[in-house]
């Protein structure tokens, strides 16, 4: 496990779709947003990522749904479900899980007490960047290299 820092992250545009879907299904659901994105020749920008708009110290990561998006440059014309946003930017408590899918709670839970020993509080939907294992094709959960990344104020 990795150890946890504070980062400054600047605003994010993505591309994003209304559903939500389980962890099980978030590579399926990049492969179909980025398919999606292709075919309006929208350029790609990043590492997928997926929202967490439960709060993580409360929400079953099993089970909970996720949002997923890509990092998006240019201009993005909205329809059906596909939509664009800018995350804000700010201050975010930030840490890498290494390991298998089934072991990110463990990362949440050194996470989340760290944020709350360090004098911080949960400040908004946590981020996942899947930079390995979800969210791309092939990918595997049993080897996933996935930052996350919890806005945070005083």
């Amino acid at each position: 496990m990795s150890e946890v820092s504070i980062k400054f992250l600047m605003n994010v545009k993505l591309a994003s779709t209304e559903k939500k879907t389980p962890r099980e299904e978030i590579t399926k659901a990049v492969e179909q947003l980025s398919q999606a994105l292709k075919d309006k020749k929208i350029k790609l920008a990043g590492c997928a990522l997926g929202l967490l708009h439960e709060d993580p110290k409360t929400a079953d990561l099993q089970k909970t749904h996720y949002e997923v998006c890509l990092p998006i440059s240019g201009k993005l014309k909205e329809e059906g479900e596909l939509k664009g946003k800018e995350l804000e930017k700010g201050a975010f408590a930030c840490m890498t899980h290494s390991g298998p899918a089934e072991k990110l709670p463990d990362s949440y839970a050194t996470l989340m007490k760290w944020i709350e020993d360090n004098g911080y509080r949960v400040a908004g939907s946590t981020r996942e960047v899947y930079q390995k294992g979800i969210g791309e094709p092939g990918g595997s959960p049993q080897e996933c290299l996935i930052e996350i990344q919890c806005p945070v104020k005083r």
